[in-house]
């Protein structure tokens, strides 16, 4: 571990702009004593440590300079028990998780931003199928949301965090109704063609390439995903209009993952094929419904029996491993589609044995 105190102290006293001779008096030593500390000749005794630090308002850590190391260790520790908190959906706790982070480092961007993603995790996840008091609480956490983004995204010192931030900003916007604020704070974001990601195809050569543009692919599909889901949700499509658009996405899909290695995309194949079975229940068409909720059945249990870090297989996408992150309801997939199902467009057909039958295997 390389101390590297010299170089800390001359730093501490540019920044609280005081002299050697002025640290040497509340110390009560010599200043030539101070200058070899600086000059990197010799270091301050064990015991004047604790008074230096409370001289210059920091830690004997910081002083040391290994307060760095220490605090990425612990936010690290932070992060991996968030993985926990993604594989179940417990996104309340999760919240109070990275409150607990928070308060012990309030100053850094990528603890005030996972507190951010936290708050709208939750927003949108649980808090948003609750009753008055949760519409309650989902409102406090996006305001609290808003108030940590404005701040990153003014001031954080990593683009990366500043974009993340904008990003989160704007479905909380959204999510409170102010939709013009959201347009327009969207707006400070870079078009696709300007981003890193885009920027690397035209750099990279070789094997990191070929995992740079799977990832990237993966990324693309994504938003791919949330684009279909929205468009079947617009309201703009007629019902046969809507039941072609997911089942192209599904095609696509599909295509990409030749091996069936979807991962996360089980939970999209899931929703589209409930997405048309919603539109089939409208025509009043048994069969298809049950077709189709059927599918949609077999990918909300392939979705909760996919296993984190598990490799693809598929062409596009062999050097990377299945990413099961962000879970924000404690309910599985399962759970969760039977909740769908609940809907009363499907009571037509709410007794059919077919019918029965999913719901039963679902439940399991």
């Amino acid at each position: 571990m390389q101390i590297t105190i010299s170089d800390n102290l001359k730093e501490l006293r540019k920044k609280k702009n005081n002299t050697q001779e002025e640290l040497a008096e509340f110390l009560t030593i010599s200043i030539a004593a101070v200058s070899k500390w600086e000059r990197g000749e010799s270091y301050p005794d064990v015991e004047l440590l604790p008074r230096i630090a409370v001289f210059y308002d920091t830690t004997v850590d910081d002083l040391l300079g290994v307060g760095g190391t220490r605090k990425q260790h612990k936010i690290n520790e932070y992060m991996n028990k968030t993985l926990d908190f993604w594989k179940t959906g417990d996104s309340l706790a999760c919240v109070e998780h990275w409150r607990k982070a928070a308060n012990e480092f309030p100053n850094d961007d990528s603890v005030m931003f996972q507190l951010m993603q936290a708050l709208t995790n939750a927003a949108g996840g649980v808090l948003s199928i609750g009753g008055k008091d949760d519409e309650a609480k989902k409102i406090e956490y996006l305001k609290e949301a808003v108030e940590i983004g404005e701040k990153l995204s003014a001031k954080a010192n990593d683009q990366s965090t500043i974009y993340s931030a904008i990003f989160r900003l704007c479905s909380a916007y959204k999510d409170l109704g102010e939709v013009e604020k959201a347009k327009e704070t969207a707006n400070k974001l870079p078009p696709i063609y300007f981003s890193k990601d885009e920027v690397l195809l035209l750099i990279l050569e070789g094997t990191e390439l070929k995992t740079h543009s799977q990832e990237f692919l993966l990324l693309l599909l994504q938003s791919f995903n949330n684009m279909i889901i929205r468009s079947g949700n617009c309201g703009c499509y007629e019902s046969k209009q809507t039941i072609q658009i997911y089942q192209k996405a599904i095609q696509i899909c599909k295509l990409l993952f030749e091996n069936g290695d979807y991962g996360i995309q089980h939970m999209s194949l899931c929703y589209w094929y409930l997405g048309i079975a919603t539109c089939y229940a409208k025509m009043k068409d048994a069969d298809a419904v049950i077709e189709n909720l059927n599918a949609a059945a077999e990918h909300a249990i392939a979705h909760d029996l996919t296993e984190h870090d598990a490799p693809h297989t598929s062409l596009l996408f062999n050097t990377l491993k299945i990413k099961m992150y962000g879970k924000t309801s404690m309910d599985s997939t399962s759970q969760n589609l039977l909740k769908k199902m609940e809907n009363e467009k499907f009571n037509f057909c709410r007794n059919n044995e077919r019918f029965v039958e999913i719901r039963n295997r679902l439940g399991t």
